[in-house]
């Protein structure tokens, strides 16, 4: 036992701080690759949340939009179906004057050139951080039938 005590090696100053900078390069480049997983992730949610929400959105519109007996565009942001009122404030696509969507860049509906009773519907998201945005669009037929009503706000 007292020959381990007695025996003087170990490690120069040189070699410790030669370690030391290696493992701090080391985990600094463990800690930006993490880092820029995190953004990534957090990005492509919020990509991902307002591609949903904007699907969500067109798919309830034209679902209303097909079934209803009363029409009316009252201007391309704002539409009333069957005491259904879609409407866009700001960045803002209300139903009702309930939040069905935010950060709403554009929401649109315009009278299809080619034929009566057919509206082009355009929903658009504002750009997120990375200036990305997404855009749906869909072509709505009317039934026969249907009262539409085209006003001006």
């Amino acid at each position: 036992m007292k020959r381990y005590l007695k025996k003087e090696d170990g490690i120069t100053l040189i070699e410790l701080l030669a370690s030391i900078t290696i493992l701090s390069v080391v985990i600094l480049l463990v800690g930006s690759v993490h880092l820029f997983g995190q953004r990534q992730f957090v990005s492509q949610t919020e990509s991902n949340r307002q591609a949903n929400d904007l699907r969500y959105s067109l798919a309830m519109i034209s679902r209303d939009v097909r079934s209803a007996n009363d029409f009316e565009l009252v201007a391309s942001h704002h539409i009333v179906v069957d005491e259904v009122s879609y409407k866009k404030e700001g960045s803002t696509l209300l139903r009702n004057g309930s939040i069905l969507s935010n950060r709403v860049g554009q929401f649109e509906v315009v009278p299809s050139k080619d034929q009566t009773d057919t509206y082009v519907i355009t929903i658009a998201s504002s750009s997120n951080d990375l200036n990305q945005s997404e855009r749906y669009s869909t072509t709505i037929y009317l039934r026969r039938g249907s009262n539409v009503q085209a006003t001006e706000e």
